[in-house]
């Protein structure tokens, strides 16, 4: 009886612009939410408001309409979701297998996998210049780590201002668990964040801090400053929130300073995920986002030859 009167609940709030709530025994209760912490969510019923307290909750999904998600079968790219706040173990045992070893000849970083058709993010400089290279993912077996390496990688598209790459592993048999990003940036100076990645290879390494500072101005880009520790093999992995959705990607750090580092928002991967086309890689050039057009002649004058 329970069950049935919170979907009655669900389908009279339906109407509205709403999220869903999907609750740890399976019920779904769409309306929208007017108030959440950490302890509990309040849900506007119409005629009542509805408390549910933050630890029956298993995710909290907004309005597709609201968030931008589209059916499968058109170009969307990455998922757009707005689940509870976990803690950060809980967090890296869900959003760790999604994180990879990305390598060249000339070294190796990280990445993460946006999708299940096996496509990817990480730094423009981990693959700069280079053409071979491997994904290895790490997927977890009971208490066994396998080891997949992908060796068919394809470049996808390019964006060397904004130090981001997008890859893609051509294997449809693939095992992928992808990232989820936020619908909207709302980053606090001072909130929880968690980097995984494989500083100097050593693999799935997870280390947590908090959020320095929202924007730190570099070339003109704005980055997201972190005190989580990060390392060289770190680059182009992801920043979680505690939410476990990716707000950044992790691209440098001063080595004589501890705990000064810094991540690209999420926002500049995102806009190149919508925007792929003019990114796409160009193997003719490969600095594709940089056009260097012959400088125009000067006029001649009498007496230069007309060369």
């Amino acid at each position: 009886m329970k069950k049935y009167l919170l979907f009655l609940l669900a389908g009279i709030a339906a109407g509205a612009s709403a999220e869903e709530v999907v609750l740890k025994g399976g019920t779904s209760i769409q309306a929208p939410v007017l108030k959440q912490n950490d302890d509990a969510t309040m849900l506007d019923l119409g005629f009542d408001i509805l408390r549910i307290p933050e630890s029956e909750i298993l995710e909290i999904r907004k309005d597709p309409a609201m968030e931008g998600q589209v059916p499968e079968n058109t170009n969307q790219l990455y998922t757009v979701s707005m689940p509870r706040r976990i803690t950060t173990a809980e967090a890296v045992e869900r959003y760790a297998p999604a994180v990879v070893l990305v390598k060249t000849a000339g070294g190796l970083g990280s990445g993460f996998f946006i999708n299940k058709e096996g496509y990817l993010i990480t730094n423009f400089h981990v693959i700069a210049g280079e053409k071979k290279i491997s994904v290895t993912q790490f997927l977890k077996e009971g208490q066994i780590l396998r080891r997949i390496v992908h060796k068919e990688v394809e470049i996808v598209a390019t964006a060397p201002f904004h130090d981001l790459a997008v890859l893609r592993v051509v294997d449809p048999e693939a095992e992928i668990s992808p990232v989820i990003f936020a619908p909207q940036e709302k980053l606090g100076i001072g909130e929880t964040v968690f980097a995984i990645g494989n500083p100097l290879g050593l693999e799935r390494t997870v280390t947590e801090g908090v959020l320095s500072q929202t924007h730190r101005n570099f070339g003109g880009i704005l980055y997201l400053q972190v005190d989580a520790p990060v390392n060289p093999g770190n680059s182009g992995g992801p920043l979680f929130n505690a939410r476990g959705q990716v707000i950044g990607i992790i691209n440098m750090g001063v080595s004589s300073m501890e705990g000064l580092n810094f991540a690209i928002p999420a926002r500049h991967a995102t806009y190149i995920l919508e925007h792929l086309d003019a990114f796409a890689y160009d193997a003719s050039n490969p600095e594709s986002g940089y056009v260097y057009p012959d400088a125009p002649r000067r006029p001649l004058t009498s007496g230069e030859p007309n060369d």
